[in-house]
């Protein structure tokens, strides 16, 4: 039914583009569709028409009817799908960082069910960056990959590493259970606070592949390592996700003492 209304959509039948006007073209048609996204004439999920398609109804080059596409694309309005054409986008998924949560679990706060498949699990020596956080040395450690989906679409990747303080966990568990709920409810290992941190980093081909994004796509990324009351390291996990698909957010509720410490020295003083 998507298809259908995409395909008889009544958007580029009405649209005039106005050729004597100073706006660009591929600008008049991206605020065309963009209107029509408004209006719900095309629905989140819906594909939009083809290139050859733009073209034929308005009289445009390749060239105009892909600047407007990807003026959307950029926007987050639409995204491409490698080999299935360009859809109208869902909204981003928001994740809060204000309490202290598991991914899976977050996202279901927001009201997102993400389906998960777990992609890998083994026990191996992990990367010297990530043994040094979780205090292993050279120990095989049990780490897993899971790939996230929202509507069957992949929208994020995530690794998980545990210490060897964390206990032993089966392929089982890491494919039917959440990190937190392994280390919490089943292995008893209460996580008191975490160290978090978020980049923008550049795709790899790994993360292209398995979230089906287009070379030069940047990614958003969590890094995180939580630990029991005493400080001690049980688990690392480095979640991606694609950045026009993802936000991450935070509540600050009072002024930052360091801008008013700022402040201060910036007054001039009382004499």
């Amino acid at each position: 039914m998507s298809a259908l209304r995409s395909a008889l959509s009544p958007v580029a039948a009405e649209l005039r583009l106005e050729r004597d006007s100073p706006i660009a073209l591929h600008r008049q048609l991206a605020q065309a569709l963009r209107d029509a996204i408004a209006a719900g004439n095309y629905l989140q999920g819906d594909r939009i028409p083809t290139e050859p398609a733009l073209m034929a109804r308005h009289g445009v080059s390749r060239i105009t009817a892909r600047q407007a596409v990807t003026q959307l694309v950029s926007e987050g309005l639409l995204v491409k799908r490698q080999g299935k054409g360009t859809y109208v986008a869902a909204p981003p998924v928001r994740h809060a960082l204000i309490d202290l949560r598991g991914f899976y679990d977050e996202l279901v706060a927001r009201g997102v069910n993400p389906e998960i498949e777990l992609l890998d699990f083994a026990k191996r020596v992990p990367q010297a960056a990530v043994a040094a956080r979780l205090r292993s040395g050279a120990e095989p450690l049990v780490s897993w990959k899971r790939l996230y989906r929202r509507q069957g679409e992949p929208f994020a990747v995530a690794w998980v590493c545990l210490a060897p303080s964390a206990g032993q966990v089966t392929r089982e568990l890491a494919a039917t259970h959440t990190s937190y709920h392994i280390l919490e409810t089943i292995l008893q290992r209460k996580i008191d606070h975490a160290d978090v941190s978020i980049r923008a980093q550049s795709s790899t081909a790994e993360l292209r592949k398995l979230l089906r994004m287009p070379p030069s796509t940047p990614i958003i990324a969590l890094e995180r390592v939580s630990y029991t009351a005493d400080g001690t390291p049980v688990e690392y996990a480095l979640y991606c996700a694609q950045a026009d698909a993802y936000e991450f957010s935070f509540k600050v509720s009072s002024r930052v003492e360091v801008a008013d410490a700022l402040a201060r020295r910036a007054a001039p003083a009382n004499r």
